[in-house]
């Protein structure tokens, strides 16, 4: 007799597998994007990615989530049909939103990089990555759907395709520029970027294409669509606002870090050997707390809605543990190994100093994805943002005053804190929701 896992289990396990490998692809990436096109350059490209962040957080992302919520409350076979209404209504309402913002983005995209990311070279990066939102889009929709019917197989394998084509694409790009003797520079890696995602998207289309759906009828699409729009506007908002204030935070870095006494190329190159090297470092491990966070979602939401509250408080508890342990086990890693990662994989000093930074943030960010996945499943958007909205403005602040008087210093003070804070903040807003049902059922 076959056993069959639990899916939260087992969805774990995939999505931490193919995590795991594209970790480790897009880790050898940020060496060779680093080594070839110089940290200043990879600090521009960088400093570009909050306009695809902002964009993804304005046409699917609470759309995304949405869907997730509503196919896993109805993932059996007799309501596949209403489950694939969501799926459709969420395209609609995910490309309308995208196909209304391309335009002007694109037009004055120069004008974006002057003015919001004050750096005139991230113009042409803008233009190339516009064309991955629609993309994201499609593919976005189809994953949620996906995770909502708990099939994390199909997503899996579609980040793997992602990440080797980015790769491979950005590889061929080098080798063809080497041959004729053309500069390798950052617009390449946005090329990567765009292919990456084209290639995923083909790859789901040909999967949704294969199921087996009944021919549907408008009515139940717009249906389905005014309970996305019910939901996902206060999760759009929230994630536009997050995006924005960490798009704030981003670009205001190199500017204060000016007001500290490094010229503008120095400047960048530091902001590029920080998010270009250490951050995809420390988040390396952070692989399995986001596979968790996604399968708990669906899971947290559909155990709301049958009322198994122990169940959750045991989910909560389980999550806590294993986040400290796995998190202070990789923050004592890196603490021990940083040095060797900055000097011999990056060949750069600073990379190892700033790894042995902030190799303290590990447990914090084990907690804050899981945390943030369960309030989003009980309904509690509204404390999700206003915790995460919090840690962004306290960094910002700490951004703003200390950067120009400590140097960089400042700003990893800041992360350290605001992350220990938003963790503190969820643990007690998570406790006080389910004391509150404890008393309210006896």
């Amino acid at each position: 007799m076959n056993k069959k896992y639990h899916p939260l289990i087992s969805g774990t396990v995939i999505l931490t597998a193919s995590g795991l490998f594209t970790r480790f692809l897009g880790f050898y990436y940020k060496i060779f994007l680093s080594r070839n096109i110089g940290t200043a350059a990879l600090g521009v490209y960088q400093l570009s990615m909050p306009f695809l962040n902002i964009g993804i957080a304005l046409t699917c992302a609470g759309i995304h989530t949405s869907i997730s919520r509503y196919v896993a409350a109805c993932s059996d076979n007799t309501g596949k049909q209403q489950a694939f209404s969501y799926l459709l209504s969420g395209l609609l309402l995910s490309l309308g939103l995208c196909g209304f913002l391309f335009l002007p983005c694109y037009l004055f995209s120069d004008r974006i990089a002057l003015y919001f990311f004050h750096e005139a070279a991230c113009g042409p990066i803008l233009r190339i990555i516009i064309f991955a939102i629609p993309l994201e889009c499609i593919h976005s929709c189809i994953n949620g759907y996906y995770y909502g019917r708990q099939k994390a197989n199909i997503p899996a394998f579609g980040q793997c395709i992602e990440q080797i084509v980015r790769v491979l694409g950005v590889y061929l790009i080098y080798t063809v520029c080497t041959r004729e003797g053309r500069t390798f520079n950052e617009t390449h890696a946005a090329y990567g970027l765009l292919l990456g995602e084209a290639a995923t998207t083909l790859y789901f289309v040909t999967m949704i294409s294969l199921e087996k759906f009944k021919k549907i009828s408008l009515r139940p699409v717009i249906s389905s669509g005014k309970q996305l729009i019910s939901m996902s506007y206060p999760i759009t908002l929230n994630r536009v606002t997050l995006s924005l204030l960490s798009g704030l935070e981003n670009t205001l870095i190199p500017s204060r870090l000016c007001s500290f006494g490094f010229s503008s190329g120095e400047a960048l190159s530091i902001y590029g050997v920080f998010s270009g090297m250490a951050m995809p470092v420390i988040f390396f491990p952070n692989v399995l707390s986001n596979s968790v966070s996604v399968m708990l979602l669906p899971v947290i939401s559909k155990a709301a809605k049958e009322r198994k509250y122990s169940y959750i408080s045991k989910i909560i508890w389980l999550t806590f543990f294993l986040c400290m342990l796995l998190g202070f086990s990789a923050a004592f890693v890196f603490f021990l190994t940083g040095s060797f990662i900055g000097n011999v994989l990056f060949q750069n000093e600073l990379a190892g100093d700033f790894i042995r930074l902030l190799c303290w943030i590990c447990p914090f960010l084990f907690l804050n994805a899981t945390f943030s996945s369960i309030l989003n499943g009980l309904g509690q958007t509204k404390a999700t943002f206003l915790i995460n909205a919090g840690g962004c403005s306290l960094r910002l602040i700490f951004i703003y005053f200390l950067v120009p008087v400590i140097g960089f210093q400042g700003y990893i003070l800041g992360i350290l804190v605001s992350q220990a804070g938003i963790s503190f903040l969820a643990y007690q807003t998570l406790t006080h929701y389910m004391n509150k049902i404890a008393k309210d059922t006896l």
